[in-house]
């Protein structure tokens, strides 16, 4: 394991010192930080630092913060932490690129990166592109194309969403052609895919990837909610569909040998139908699920991570969903810290 660890989370650790800070994600960027530090610090002989929003309070335990302010450049900032670390831990959005250039950043100054490789990363962040590469390695996944060729013949309506987004981040349901037309219309458009709106259990995976291989943690059971015309993640029941994990676990590994780039946690969401399941998308970082899996599982995730990047993809036998905690995580609005007086 490394002795000086840097953890970077890109919302409340300074990506978005100069700009107003969403919400939800910035809500859902505190849980997993808050996750992920406390079972880092269970871990002996690791010094940790983090970078922190200039507008957020300082967070308690061990880790060292360097605060980034609204003029600071924030890659800047993250460079010299970097410098300074023996490995780096990213979780960020693959929106606009920012989880692989910060993970190119890790690579270039030479220190260990735990997580995915960046081309995985570039894959992954285009809901296109990752459909395609999966769909032609034989795992099931949404046909997904750029709303710009057109839309798709489909029964039960579409879903429209950015290529590059995160979570349910501008996803739209339409059940209506004219009024899906209306908004293909849109010249501020360009940018979107567009899928089949396909019936189903909404879920997700929470799986460790090394080298082409892959230990499934826990199925996932999320809240998805429809509002109008409006997708919205409402949150998470870790480990509640322990009772799929038989046709999972070989889709979890179907996915990493598709994507043998993808390295430790990862997680997938997808959807549970009569005929089987049928992937969403692939997230090569931390997700909210995370927030609750060490509860569910009764293990320092943490360490099995970092155990993956030593060379050891090893805690399946026992780190099975079947009997253990169910934990749900919700999304619903809480402030993210106290602010700075």
């Amino acid at each position: 394991m490394p002795q000086r660890l840097c953890v970077i989370e890109f919302i409340t650790g300074g990506g978005l010192a100069g700009e107003p800070l969403p919400g939800t994600l910035a809500q859902e960027g505190e849980r997993m930080l808050a996750a992920l530090l406390g079972e880092l610090g269970a871990l002996p002989g690791i010094e940790i630092t983090t970078t922190r929003d200039h507008r957020l309070s300082l967070l308690p335990g061990p880790a060292r913060c360097v605060t980034i302010g609204p003029s600071d450049d924030p890659f800047a900032v993250w460079g010299r932490c970097i410098e300074d670390a023996d490995a780096v831990w990213p979780i960020a959005p693959e929106t606009g690129g920012v989880l692989e250039r910060l993970c190119r950043l890790v690579l270039e100054q030479g220190r260990r990166l735990i997580g995915s490789s960046p081309e995985a990363i570039g894959v992954t962040a285009s809901k296109h592109r990752c459909a395609e590469v999966l769909r032609w390695a034989g795992v099931p996944a949404i046909p997904t194309r750029p709303l710009q060729h057109g839309i798709p013949e489909s029964d039960s309506g579409w879903v429209v969403k950015r290529d590059d987004g995160a979570g349910c981040t501008e996803t739209f349901c339409f059940d209506d052609a004219r009024a899906l037309r209306a908004f293909a219309a849109g010249a501020s458009n360009h940018g979107y895919v567009i899928q089949p709106y396909i019936a189903g259990t909404p879920a997700s995976l929470s799986v460790l990837c090394r080298d082409g291989r892959a230990v499934l943690l826990s199925c996932n059971e999320q809240r998805i909610e429809r509002q109008a015309d409006r997708l919205s993640f409402d949150g998470v029941v870790v480990n509640a569909l322990s009772r799929e994990r038989p046709a999972l676990e070989p889709l979890a590994r179907a996915i990493a040998a598709a994507l043998p780039g993808l390295a430790g946690y990862v997680g997938v969401d997808l959807i549970l139908t009569p005929s089987g399941p049928i992937v969403v998308e692939v997230n090569p970082r931390l997700t909210t699920a995370y927030v609750g899996l060490a509860e569910a599982l009764d293990m320092n995730v943490a360490a099995a991570v970092l155990g993956v990047f030593d060379g050891d993809l090893a805690p399946a036998p026992w780190a099975i969903g079947t009997g253990r905690k169910t934990v749900e995580v919700s999304t619903a609005h809480r402030p993210v810290t106290t602010p700075h007086p």
